[in-house]
This record gives C-alpha cells, structure tokens and sequence, in this order.
C-alpha cells in the first residue's frame, strides 16, 4: 500500500496545530463567585500561577481534528494497494538539444530535471527520443544503473518523434507516469507531464547544402532578433575552394550560389560564427558530387540529347545484365512487373500508349528540388486510358506525388528507401509537348543531379556495420562529419532549419498535461479527499452543538 499527496504543498496548513494549541493556554477563564473574603482567594491564584499547567479538552482535541483533516483534505491524499507506480522518463534527444542556454546546456537541464524523478516510485524507465524512440533503460529500481544510463545519453538527432516516444513510454508502463524533457512544443496524445527546458540561446547554421551541375547552393538561417554578418567557407579537403560574406537578416535566412569545377568528392561548407552561437552541430555540413554512368534500357532521342548535356554524365543505351552496373538505370515500361521495386536509382518513364489521352498539368511542387526552375504551365502529356500497375504502387507507402493534370491524375511522383531513389515518369517522352520547352531538360538536370549526390545521411541515423570515425567504431552519427564505410565514405550533416532556430524564450510554454496515475486508487484522490471533508466537517458540527447546548462543560473539561 502507497500513501501519495498530488498537492503536498498544502501540508503546510498542518503548522496552524500548534496555534491552536496555543491559543487554548493564553486562554484565561474568568468567572464572577461571591466569597465572604479574598484574601484567600489571592492565596490560591498565587500558588496556582507558580504551578500553572496546561490541560488538554475535548473541545481542543475537536478543533485539532478538525484542522488535521481539512489540512490532509486540501492535500489531495491517494492510497494506492498496488505501490508505488511505475514511471517513464522520456528524454528529447534532437539536435537543439545540445544549445547552451544562459542556464546551461538545454541536455544537462533535461538530465538534472529528470534526475529528481529517479525517486518516490517504482520502478523508473529511460527513453531516447530521437529520430526513432529507443528504451535506453528498461523499467527497473536500480537507481544506480538509471543514473549511469542517464549520463550517457546523448543528443544530436535530425529530429525527435516526441509522439512516438510518448506512446512508447505508454505502452512500457500502461497504468504509470509518464514525464517528457524537450525544448519542443509538447505534442498532442496520450496524457503525459510535460518539463520544458527550452532556453535564450542565440544561434546560427547552415540550413541547406546542395551540389548542383557545376554549382553549390548554401543557405544560412539564423534566430537571432538582430541582423548579422557571418563568413561562409567551401573547402575541398584542405583547400578554400570559395568564400564570402553574408548578411543574415533578423530571425531569417541568407542564401548563396557558389560556382564549381567538374571535380569529384566531398564538399564542406564552414560558417564562422561568433562566440555567442548556442548550436555547434550547424556550423558545418557536407556534400559531394561524383561523375555518373547513366544507362538508357529503351530509345528515346529527345532524353538522350537532355542527358548528354549533362556535365560529369557518361550515357550508354543497354539492357539486362549491362545496365545493373550503372549508377542510374533510365527504364521504360512497367515499373513493378513482378510486383517488386526495383534498388538503386532509377528513372522511369511509361511506354508510349496505343490511344493517349491527352492532359494539361495543372499542379506541381515548384518548392520542390526536383521542380526547380521548371515551369509546367499548360504542358501537354499523353497518357494510357486505363490505370496502369504503375499507378496503383503509387499508392503504396513511401511515394511523393510531385505533379498532377487537371483531373489529379499523378504524372510525376517519387519514392526514396535506403537504397532505393525512383523518379517516375507516366508519360513517354515522345507524347508530350514538354520536350519542346525549357522545362524537358531542366527536369532531367535536376533529376540527375539528385543522383549526382555523394552518399549521405541526416544526424541520429544508424551507420552501417564497421562504420568508422577517425578510426573508432561508431554506431550512430551524432556528429557531422564523413564516415568511413565498407562501401565507401558516408557524410552527415544536420541541415535543419527548425533545429537551428531553436525554440526562443518568449515562446509560450505549452500546458502541461497532467500524469498518468494507477487506476488501483481506494476512492481515488477526489473520494478520498471528499471523505475527509465530510469527517471534518461533522467534527464542526459535534463541536458547535457541544458549545451551544449550555456551555457544554464536559468540552471545556469542567
């Protein structure tokens, strides 16, 4: 059995006892006699005076009750015959995580809030949540073993499912507690305690890295409510390929193209920041470029002209065996014959249709990268009168429709797994109007420089197996840096822009949502708490009907 208060706070009502205690012997009794002398009198008030004590009534020993319960009453009381519950402490691993604030590290207040929470229950679970949530500790009392799991935790992912986590901590301990640490809005779910440690940390970083055809768009991002000027640096091994100065305007983005050479490898780009920078992880990123072998398994001499004008692109038309050795294999026909996707990076276009029906696209992602300055403004593309295989994959999970006609019908979508990038096309080149525009072979560019990317991967994402960095195994990449690989170099960067802005200080602070409690609660704190006032409240009345019925001598002891 567990005796719990859920507002202790009001146990200090309790400090009214002695007051009342004391009240009762201050209290003088003065009562009119009529004596034939007082000098006797005088006598016997002298001698009792030197002797005085304090003797305890009923009517002191009611109002004490009455007192203790409604201070117990006020205190909200719970009884619980399973015990103490158990609790779940979820811990925000995402990369602002690791800002330093004017209090400190954003991680370490997390670490040292939830630390306070190890005592007064059962058993106690850690949980990481970071890009996946992950049980770092599983529900046990060894407060020892929560502590050392607790000071090894570490932050640094892409993002957090804080909701995944939640429910996850839910499904650990479904009658416990469950008490989140973030610096993020809390989400909307199951019932949880909610621990802000967000801060005042100003800080800058790199938000986006691409490497396009002879050229690296960066983009800068700061939360800073005043403008700055920040030097960013392209470096190529040991080497300042390019730099500049950028204006960054208040709590906004600067961005810049730099000019490249057809040289292959791994870019990085350097953000000079001043000391007030709360955020380490975003001062760096990292990308490549590479030369591609692009195999074309069909004919279509309007594609084969926008891929030969590629840079740093070798095509050749092939099929079976000699296209599987290609870094991109450019398909026509069925995309999921047998029913399954095939890897690496493809891009699909549909086989010319017997009897088109000819549609206007009316919809696409111009924000996309894919779409970028691409304008498909009443272009005209033939399709096939009924729905293809194609077309029912793509409505499968893992597909990203890019553009659509007039009757949503999607001509362009993607799909991305690891391993695996598509681009599907569900025209044939020859039944468009597109390749007689501008946007034919801007499409392509941009589709091929996708491919063009060396290997990468977002912070928090689990390496492959013998993963080194500088030598040293390591499992996951928290850091941005290039990772060695058996299949080669992998670099990660954390190009986030709602992790570089952090959360700011006059951001209101959700409302935290109140803890789980054990459902085995005798009377629940409510009924509980309600029978105590009932109990004092009937003390009230025994003492006032004692008092009002002629002084009620036996309450006042007489």
């Amino acid at each position: 059995m567990n005796l719990a208060f859920l507002a202790p706070q009001f146990l200090w009502a309790l400090l009214a006892l002695p007051l009342v205690v004391l009240l009762h012997f201050l209290r003088t009794r003065r009562r009119p006699r009529v004596v034939s002398a007082l000098f006797l009198w005088r006598r016997a008030r002298q001698a009792a005076e030197s002797r005085r004590r304090f003797s305890p009534t009923w009517l002191l020993i009611l109002q004490l009750l009455f007192a203790a319960l409604a201070a117990l009453a006020l205190a909200r009381p719970t009884i619980s015959l399973a015990g103490p519950p158990d609790r779940v402490l979820v811990i925000d691993a995402s990369a602002s995580m690791r800002a330093t604030d004017g209090d400190g590290v954003r991680l370490d207040k997390a670490r040292a809030a939830a630390a306070e929470f190890l005592g007064g229950s059962g058993r106690v679970a850690l949980i990481r949540a970071g890009l996946e949530a992950s049980v770092v500790a599983p529900l046990v009392t060894d407060r020892t073993e929560l502590r050392r799991a607790l000071a090894t935790l570490e932050a640094g992912d892409h993002d957090a499912d804080l909701l995944r986590a939640v429910d996850l901590a839910r499904a650990l301990a479904p009658n416990g507690e469950v008490h989140l640490f973030s610096d993020s809005p809390a989400p909307s779910g199951s019932p949880f305690a909610y621990h802000p440690v967000g801060g005042d940390a100003i800080n800058y970083g790199i938000t986006t890295f691409d490497i396009g055809i002879r050229q690296a768009y960066v983009a800068v991002t700061s939360n800073d409510p005043r403008p700055q000027q920040l030097d960013l640096a392209l470096w190529r091994g040991d080497r300042v390929l390019a730099s500049t100065t950028l204006l960054v305007p208040a709590e906004g983005q600067a961005n810049v193209t730099f000019p490249l050479d057809a040289a292959p490898g791994l870019l990085e780009a350097r953000l000079v920041v001043p000391q007030s920078d709360g955020l380490a992880l975003d001062d760096v990123a990292f990308a490549g470029q590479r030369s591609l072998t692009v195999v074309m398994e069909g004919e279509s001499q309007s594609l084969l002209r926008a891929l030969s004008a590629i840079p740093d692109t070798e095509v050749r038309v092939a099929r079976g065996s000699l296209a599987t050795n290609a870094d991109v294999r450019v398909m026509f026909g069925p995309l999921a014959g047998d029913g399954q996707l095939p890897t690496g990076n493809i891009l699909s276009f549909a086989l010319p249709a017997e009897e088109p029906v000819y549609r206007a696209i009316r919809d696409w992602d111009q924000g996309d990268e894919l779409l970028r300055f691409v304008d498909l403004r009443e272009t005209i593309v033939g399709l096939a009168p009924d729905v293809t295989a194609d077309q029912e994959v793509e409505q499968q999970e893992g597909w990203e429709i890019l553009a659509r006609t007039g009757d949503l019908t999607p001509v362009l979508s993607r799909f991305s797994s690891p391993g695996t990038s598509i681009i599907r096309v569900a025209f044939h080149p020859s039944q468009t109007d597109m390749v007689l525009r501008p946007a034919f072979p801007a499409l392509i560019a941009n589709i091929m420089s996708s491919f063009h990317g060396q290997a990468s991967l977002p912070l928090g994402a689990t390496l492959p197996e013998d993963a080194t960095l500088d030598g040293r195994p390591v499992e996951y990449a928290l850091i941005p840096a290039v990772y060695q690989t058996p299949s080669g170099p992998l670099a990660a960067s954390l190009l986030s822009a709602a992790e570089t802005r952090l959360t700011p200080a006059s951001a209101p602070v959700p409302e935290s949502r109140p803890a789980a409690t054990s459902p085995l609660l005798v009377d629940g704190s409510r009924g509980l708490g309600v029978l105590l006032v009932l109990i004092a409240c009937l003390v009230l009345l025994i003492e006032w009907i004692g008092w009002s019925r002629g002084g009620a001598g036996w309450l006042r002891g007489n």
